[in-house]
């Protein structure tokens, strides 16, 4: 426990802190969505059992009522906790030259698809996919890494959505963590994740509905805080067919978007490349890390927010670097020439184009 709370480098919190704090204080006004993704904190199982219910019934135990500003709070505090958490993995990463590690905590705050992003958004449920997958990166022991896999599908509780964009990704680090080698024991445990993933996914579409009118429902919601929530239909039956093809719409027409989400998610795999390249570390032998981006991909014809799917594939594959860094402890150790190394300083450069986009699709 004390390795978990040690700090070696105070000065990579540093570079979080004067990153949140510009968020905090010269951003504070221009999150989006804060009133539609209020909602999340709301859900609970007043009625009976619903998909998302999970953290709305938790918040219930807090004696607090959630208004606007606690909601923006409470997200903003869960922000500042995942930015830490990050850091603190980077903490342990033991570069011979620690310019690598400024780089990947510079990388978190500035990249428009990772903290940033989450920023304008902030509210949304799938913060809460990311804390579970920093569980794999941490320095704990094998079986109760185990147990994190196995017990992992319970995030869909929290978002049936998980199951493409973070469950591909717990499986990676699992498989990354355990020498990416299928034993018989390591495919009982796959065995055992897949069993409980498809028993919870069909829980939740069989049992995940309600079927009070939605004119109560939304009422019960909007009784549990003082400020303006906007309440969406996602608990009622409703034809899957015609929500695939609204996803469609809405997702394939911003050709905007779907640019600069594709500029960010291929910076990203093209960082990895330069990280793997710098520190002879073989890539291809660490393939799986893309099954996450594949599936995530999915989810573009199964719900709206396109820019969200790229905020999540980025952040999958940035975890997927650290994970491999973990995994070649030795390896990062060495001395790199840095000083005659052009792919290193082409990464700064582009630190410096992400710069002025605030957020994924949006260039103020």
């Amino acid at each position: 426990m004390k390795n978990l709370l040690k700090i070696n480098n105070p000065g990579y919190f540093l570079l979080l802190f004067f990153g949140l704090s510009y968020y905090i204080f010269v951003l504070y006004d221009n999150h989006e969505s804060v009133i539609y993704n209020f909602q999340y904190f709301l859900y609970d199982y007043h009625f009976q059992f619903i998909k998302r219910g999970l953290i709305g019934t938790i918040m219930n135990f807090i004696p607090i009522t959630l208004n606007e500003y606690r909601f923006i709070s409470i997200s903003t505090v869960l922000l500042a906790l995942l930015g830490m958490m990050f850091v603190k993995i980077i903490d342990n990463l033991n570069f011979f030259n620690k310019s690598f590690n400024y780089f990947l905590v510079s990388l978190l705050v500035i990249s428009p698809a990772l903290l940033k992003n989450l920023w304008f958004d902030i509210g949304r449920l799938d913060i809460f996919g990311i804390f579970y997958c920093l569980l794999f990166l941490l320095p704990l022991k094998k079986t109760i890494i185990h147990y994190i896999f196995i017990l992992s599908p319970l995030v869909l509780l929290i978002h049936e959505g998980f199951f493409f964009l973070w469950l591909p990704s717990y499986f990676a680090c699992w498989f990354i963590k355990n020498e990416m080698k299928f034993t018989n024991k390591n495919i009982i445990i796959l065995g055992l994740f897949i069993f409980l993933s498809l028993i919870v996914l069909f829980i939740i579409n069989k049992f995940g509905k309600i079927s009070v009118d939605f004119n109560e429902f939304e009422n019960y919601i909007k009784s549990k805080t003082p400020g303006e929530v906007a309440v969406e239909n996602t608990v009622i039956t409703e034809s899957i067919y015609k929500k695939i093809q609204e996803s469609i719409l809405f997702n394939f027409t911003h050709i905007k978007f779907w640019f600069l989400g594709f500029v960010n998610l291929f910076s990203m795999i093209y960082i990895i490349k330069i990280y793997c390249r710098l520190f002879k570390i073989n890539l291809l032998r660490y393939k799986i890390i893309f099954l996450p981006v594949f599936f995530t991909f999915l989810m573009f014809f199964l719900g709206l927010d396109g820019l969200r799917w790229f905020s999540n594939m980025c952040f999958s594959l940035y975890i997927m670097l650290l994970a491999i860094l973990i995994d070649n402890k030795d390896k990062i150790k060495k001395e790199v020439d840095i000083i005659n190394s052009n792919e290193f300083y082409f990464m700064f450069f582009i630190l410096l184009i992400m710069l002025p986009f605030n957020s994924l699709g949006i260039l103020l």
